[in-house]
């Protein structure tokens, strides 16, 4: 799971979300952050903010298609634990969004960016793929 997170942390404009029920704490990666690991401890620090995710509690990864509300579907990566719980989600630039956030058209090289990432990492040590609809 290190690699995969180094490679995530390489990516630029890569929104981290730490957490998962009732509070979560969001950045967006500069595309040169090098993650660090100490014992059990994946660290990853920008200039104003940083985490900690405890290695030892992820026990799978997914890669997600998700339908949405706001742009017909995000793309992410999602570090569990044992018990399903989300530990860390690294969302990827949205094709359907521009540098804003706003809606724009269709951009194919900003999903090319997941489809080769999901590619070199599903089938690996416990890293799935999954599509999800909408929550209603």
């Amino acid at each position: 799971m290190e690699g995969l997170l180094k490679d995530l942390a390489h990516l630029n404009k890569m929104l981290f979300v730490v957490g998962g029920e009732g509070c979560v704490s969001e950045m967006y990666s500069d595309g040169e952050t090098e993650p660090t690991f100490y014992e059990q401890w994946g660290m990853m620090e920008l200039k104003t903010w940083h985490f900690h995710l405890n290695m030892d509690l992820v026990k799978n990864a997914q890669f997600v298609e998700a339908e949405d509300h706001g742009a017909p579907l995000l793309y992410y990566v999602r570090f569990a634990n044992e018990a399903g719980n989300t530990l860390l989600r690294c969302y990827f630039p949205n094709p359907y969004m521009d540098d804003s956030e706003e809606p724009a058209p269709f951009q194919p090289e900003k999903l090319r960016i997941f489809e080769e990432m999901r590619d070199r990492y599903v089938g690996q040590r416990d890293i799935t793929f999954v599509r999800r609809p909408k929550e209603r």
